[in-house]
Parts: C-alpha cells; structure tokens; sequence
C-alpha cells in the first residue's frame, strides 16, 4: 500500500501559559526589580499592545467564532526597554518583550520574555552588537512588506510553510535564542542590516546564521536576506528580498521567499497595496501565493487573497476589520488564523472585527 502524501501545513500556535508556583514566584521577582528600575533609572520604558477581536473562520466543512488576539500587524504584547547613555556616542541598552492572550489573560508561550529579551551595547558610529533571543534577519521581509504583516486573517503567515519555525526541522525562521548579533549604524545613507549567528547549545534545529541588507530612502525601501540551519543532519536555507514604493495615493509592497530542506524548496510570493482613505483611514489589499517542489510536495500549493479597513481613533487607538481566502491545491492544508483543523486540499476563510490600543 502506499503511504500517504505528507500535507503543506503550517505549524500551529500553542496557547498555554505556565502556571507553576516557580514561573508565579519568578514573575513578581521580576516585576518588582523593573519596577524599581524605573524609578531608578530615567531611560526605562514600558510599552505594549492590547488587541482583540472577534474572528470567523472556515475551513472544508467546519467553521468556528472565536475571540482572539494579534490581527493589527502586532499581537498583544507587553514590554520594558531602556537605553543607558555612556557618553562618546556609546548606549547600553536593554530590551524584554512577552506575548499577552488578553481574552484570556494569560501569556502565550512558557517563556515570560519570549518574543525579545536582548542587551546590547551601541554606537554612532560604529553599530550596535546584541545579545539574547532576538528576531532573525530572514524575518522581517515577509512581515515589514506585507500589508497585514504576519498576524491575523490576512496576515502573510498563513500560507508560509513550517510558520513559525522553518522546514526540515529548523526553528529559527522568526527567532533565535542564544544570538550574537550585529546592526549596522543609522547614518549610512539610507543603507541598514542586521547579521545574526546563533548557538544550538544543544537543540537540533536551533543554530542559526544569517545577515539583512537594505536601503530605504524617500518613498522607496528594498531588503534582501538570508539565513541557515543545520538540522536533521541537512542544512537549511532560506532566502527572501522585499520591497515597498509609497507613492503618497497608494504604497505598494510585496516579497519572494525561498525556503529548502529535505530535498524540497517551498516558494512564496506575497503582492499588496495599502490605500489612505482621508486622515483616519487604510484600506489593505493582497495575493499571496505558496508553491511546493519536491518528490513528496509535487503540486502542492495555495494562493491567499485578503482584503481589509483600519479606522484610527486616535494615534494609539484603532478599529479594523479584515477578511481572507485561502485555495489550497493538492495536499496543502493552509488556513486562516483560528481555524479549525480541515483535511489536505480543502479551502478556508477567515473574517475579523477588532480594535488595537498601543501604550
């Protein structure tokens, strides 16, 4: 008999929060000294993001309501920064990022400070050098140029294979712990990158090495990158380059990605458009497409096409809404964000009401 074709899929989210005596006990520790260093030193922030909205999603046969959180380019977050200035043009710097469920009011993930937790030591002149888990350089062209970015109902994610980890094993398409990275200096002319290399320190799958460079300057901004993983005794490469135009009317966007492993390449390309209506308001508008090669994937795919409005109430506050369908073809299984499991090659959508409060 012969064996089943493996499905494209994307790597589902896990919403859980620990609630151990230890995480409770380290938590208010922690939250007692950032506390105290607000007070003792000027140049700590804190900052975040409350976004919730009512989504609608189908897939084959079944749909589900359901309240969720992240549809407005960033998901619900909580945060504490601060810059010490050493004088010479030198900063010390610091930066702790965790993912809030706010419907539920929980933490998304284990780790407290999981989306960023970096120190780092800048200069004018010279860059900054970072350390800790941080964003990989082959993230931000598929979130920086994408209308919806990674999150929510049209958000670039849902069709990108492995999300948010990689393929053939990798972890490290969106994060990297256990980083050293470097940024170039601001001053460059409109010229800016990022180089990042990672330890495994253990876990197959987790080291990382990759760079960014891109140039943005008046209405134009373009980004390439790459990066590599060793995992499950391969390598894995992912290359992607990104650009936007912002033509004052309308600002138009998009990206290609390549991800390889295990003797297949999965393909991406992403075209979007966002529109001012008046003072307060955005329209969004894209087509993404996802393609399969390989013996096992031969003819797997999906195409995304997304619409959405973003009203702003204020520079803080906004209400947005947004709506998108997935066709998937072969054995992909690609959905919208909340959707309820469906089988190989069925299609899926997704509708979204919510509202965005940044502090």
């Amino acid at each position: 008999m012969t064996p089943p074709k493996p499905s494209l899929r994307r790597t589902g989210r896990v919403r859980a929060a620990s609630t151990t005596p230890a995480f409770l006990f380290l938590s208010g520790i922690a939250a007692c000294v950032l506390a105290t260093a607000a007070h003792a030193q000027s140049g700590v922030t804190i900052f975040g993001t409350l976004d919730l909205n009512v989504t609608h999603a189908k897939a084959g046969g079944a749909s589900v309501t359901s309240m969720s959180s992240g549809g407005n380019l960033i998901p619900s977050r909580l945060g504490f920064r601060g810059t010490e200035d050493l004088g010479g043009g030198l900063a010390a710097s610091f930066w702790l990022e965790a993912q809030l469920l706010p419907d539920s009011g929980a933490l998304e993930g284990s780790a407290l400070f999981h989306r960023r937790s970096t120190v780092s030591l800048s200069s004018t002149a010279w860059g900054e050098v970072r350390l800790g888990r941080d964003y990989a350089p082959t993230f931000w062209n598929v979130s920086q140029f994408a209308p919806f970015g990674t999150v929510g109902v049209g958000g670039s994610a849902n069709i990108i294979e492995g999300w948010p980890f990689g393929t053939g094993g990798a972890r490290t398409f969106v994060r990297s712990a256990n980083s050293l990275g470097y940024l170039l200096p601001r001053n460059l002319g409109g010229v800016y990158g990022q180089a990042m290399v990672a330890a495994a320190e253990g876990a197959d799958g987790a080291r990382y090495t990759g760079a960014r460079l891109g140039y943005a300057s008046g209405p134009v901004d373009v980004a390439v990158a790459y990066g590599e993983t060793p995992a499950k005794g391969q390598t894995n490469k992912v290359a992607n380059i990104g650009g936007s135009y912002n033509f004052g009317m309308v600002k138009l966007m998009g990206y290609w990605l390549d991800q390889r492993a295990q003797g297949t390449k999965h393909s991406n390309w992403l075209l979007g458009a966002t529109v001012p209506t008046g003072d307060v308001g955005t329209v969004r508008l894209s087509v993404a497409e996802a393609k399969a090669r390989g013996a096992a994937v031969a003819g797997d795919g999906a195409r995304q096409i997304a619409v959405g409005y973003v009203h702003a109430l204020s520079k803080r506050t906004a209400l947005y809404t947004a709506y998108s369908r997935i066709t998937n073809r072969g054995s992909a299984v690609f959905m919208t964000s909340e959707a309820p499991e469906a089988t190989p090659g069925c299609n899926a959508s997704g509708l979204q009401f919510g509202i965005s409060h940044s502090f």
